[in-house]
């Protein structure tokens, strides 16, 4: 079983290219969280992750982890290389590529208090 929910927008949330802000998705995971997060343990810590490269692209994890280090809500995003001029996506730079790819191949299979157990991340409706 799975949960969702729908966010709406407002027209002051797209930047001028037509593409939501990075301002927003935070906005929309904050309705859509797996586990809330209790003042006592209020200390957040964000963890991001590259996990894949592609010709134009990076694909990222994004977790929200409580002062316990449980993984409170989580989100993955895809970063386009973007050409202003043609208004297009254009292919990464060597030197881009060769930046990411370090990143990517370091990243760890855990975050920085251990793996995450399906038991340990708060999610209310597991799949």
């Amino acid at each position: 079983m799975s949960w969702q929910t729908t966010v709406h927008p407002w027209s002051y949330d797209f930047d001028y290219l037509g593409h939501l802000t990075a301002a927003v998705y935070p906005k929309a995971f904050e309705q859509a969280y797996l586990k809330e997060i209790l003042e006592e343990n209020a200390s957040i810590q964000v963890v991001i992750r590259p996990v894949r490269l592609g010709q134009s692209s990076i694909d990222l994890t994004e977790l929200l982890l409580d002062a316990n280090g449980v993984v409170c809500n989580r989100s993955a995003s895809t970063l386009v290389a973007w050409d202003v001029a043609a208004r297009r996506s254009r292919r990464l730079t060597t030197s881009e590529r060769d930046a990411l790819t370090d990143d990517v191949e370091s990243t760890p299979q855990t975050h920085p208090r251990g793996p995450i157990p399906a038991d340990k991340t708060g999610d209310r409706n597991p799949q």
